[in-house]
């Protein structure tokens, strides 16, 4: 969302996982035969009990914002994750929503984080994406 001049970006405390309590940008998997833009919406909607979204101008439902590989070794340097589960790949798209959020599922928590206070505690080195997609905003 923008407020005033300023992006803040909307990222979520973990309430699951090896990654639990650290901050995350929302997503998970695409399910067998479910669109992009259908996994989007299920995945707001099950942590966010928010059902409706629209894709900055700038990205294209074809073409993500961000693309970041998530490995089993946590020795990989940025802009690599490290997900002790799985061997990933994460589309990273930016999208708005202006519904009231109710947190649930995966999420404990939601909070809005601006240029000037990136927080330290991601997981998975999320961070990067967040640091990207604030210079992509400029």
């Amino acid at each position: 969302r923008k407020t005033g001049s300023e992006w803040e970006l909307g990222t979520i405390i973990r309430a699951t996982g090896p990654e639990k309590d650290k901050l995350a940008i929302l997503g998970g998997r695409i399910q067998h035969n479910e669109t992009i833009t259908d996994a989007i919406k299920r995945h707001l909607t099950e942590s966010l009990e928010v059902d409706r979204f629209a894709l900055l101008p700038s990205n294209d439902i074809n073409r993500p914002f961000y693309i970041q590989q998530y490995f089993h070794q946590s020795s990989l340097p940025p802009p690599d994750g490290f997900d002790p589960t799985k061997h990933a790949i994460a589309l990273t798209y930016l999208i708005e929503i202006s519904d009231v959020l109710s947190v649930q599922g995966e999420a404990s928590d939601f909070r809005w984080i601006n240029q000037t206070s990136i927080p330290k505690n991601f997981g998975y080195n999320q961070q990067v994406v967040i640091e990207a997609a604030f210079s992509f905003l400029k």
